[in-house]
């Protein structure tokens, strides 16, 4: 049983990085809420800028390098560390930053953390990555246990008020609701608390318009973005009826909310 579900897990995390390999090169040009969400994470790196001790940055789930271009501009003479599961987007990401000595590159899961004698990284950042880890809490508490005293863990990812529609009409229509299952940013902060930290946290809504909701099932698909982690697919015949009626519900364009959320740990010193 155990071997089984870990053999599934496996498949899942395969999926999710074959997907996002396919899809790299549409994704650097239309990831949209990525591309805004990394501007707004680099813009409230700003005031840490000078603050954070010496050592190396590291980046889980860099993309296509929207995150790591104002990681790079910000501290162009730090070692960075850019990791990500697709080996597809660490070819296309590490391509645009062939002149940047001080980046290296790697295929890596940011879930398997690892292990230092003593803290190591000045600051580690992740930008829309976290939705996609198993345990997305625990996992960023791992991450925080090996940033220096001092050091910043800086994210962003949707939360799990995202999509209000799709959840509404799925349930009017007694359709499975199949967005993954999505952080809850008051478990996150409780759980980055824990250790000498202090945690805080920014929410807002990010709003995107389509044609219909077709347009906006089709856009997940080609940013690599439709592997589910757990429960079905809707069948043919359900995607069908649940992109009718939510555009039969709508009055001009199809509105999709994204509930987002930019957290900021700083690792105190120990007492």
């Amino acid at each position: 049983m155990d071997d089984q579900h870990a053999l599934s897990d496996k498949e899942v995390k395969e999926e999710i990085a074959v997907s996002f390999s396919n899809a790299a090169s549409y994704y650097d040009e239309h990831a949209s809420v990525q591309k805004e969400m990394a501007d707004r994470l680099i813009a409230s790196l700003q005031p840490w800028r000078d603050i954070i001790p010496s050592g190396p940055i590291i980046e889980l789930g860099a993309g296509t390098g929207f995150v790591t271009k104002g990681v790079a501009d910000l501290y162009p003479d730090r070692e960075i560390e850019v990791i990500d599961l697709s080996e597809g987007m660490i070819d296309f990401c590490s391509n645009k930053f062939v002149d940047h000595d001080n980046i290296t590159f790697k295929v890596a899961d940011a879930e398997q953390v690892p292990e230092f004698d003593d803290p190591h990284y000045a600051m580690t950042v992740s930008g829309f990555t976290a939705h996609w880890f198993d345990q997305p809490a625990q996992t960023l508490a791992k991450w925080l246990e090996i940033t220096k005293p001092g050091g910043l863990l800086l994210a962003s990812f949707p939360g799990n008020e995202s999509f209000p529609k799709w959840r509404k009409y799925c349930q009017e229509l007694g359709l499975p609701f199949t967005a993954n299952e999505l952080p809850d940013v008051e478990e996150m902060v409780i759980k980055m608390s824990v250790g000498p930290a202090q945690v805080d946290y920014y929410e807002d809504t990010i709003t995107r318009e389509y044609e219909s909701a077709k347009g906006f099932f089709d856009e997940l698909k080609s940013l690599g973005m439709d592997t589910l982690k757990q429960g079905r697919q809707l069948t043919s015949k359900e995607m069908s009826l649940l992109v009718d009626h939510w555009d039969a519900s709508t009055e001009g364009k199809v509105s999709v909310d994204y509930h987002v959320i930019f957290l900021a740990v700083k690792r105190d010193f120990d007492s």
